[in-house]
């Protein structure tokens, strides 16, 4: 006789606790200074809202894309450290969350 093993409930995780997973991801990466301040200006320009923590999620069904906007540390290669970041933060959701990670846009909005 086989018994079936059935989920007790569902697990939802809120947007905002995949917003501290990326922030705390992405400030641990050597060569990230901090999040940057997304002001109105970049809003209007891009033509959507912005976050003003530095991070923006897109979550569909169980795939999240984000959009980081990061400060980084003088004398550091940016492209390496962008690519970091996108690495790190992908692999982080995927770890703590298990959901899929369509992609990770990382935008260098100053240098420290």
């Amino acid at each position: 006789m086989a018994v079936e093993q059935q989920a007790p409930g569902v697990v939802r995780v809120v947007r905002q606790v995949l917003s501290t997973i990326v922030i705390h991801t992405a400030v641990r990466i050597p060569g990230v200074a901090r999040m940057a301040q997304v002001n109105d200006q970049w809003s209007r320009f891009l033509g959507r809202e912005m976050p003003g923590q530095g991070v923006a999620l897109t979550v569909k069904d169980n795939t999240v894309s984000a959009d980081l906007y990061i400060v980084v540390d003088s004398g550091v290669d940016i492209v390496e450290v962008g690519t970091a970041v996108q690495e790190e933060v992908a692999s982080a959701i995927e770890m703590m969350v298990g959901m899929q990670v369509q992609e990770v846009n990382v935008y260098i909005q100053d240098v420290a």
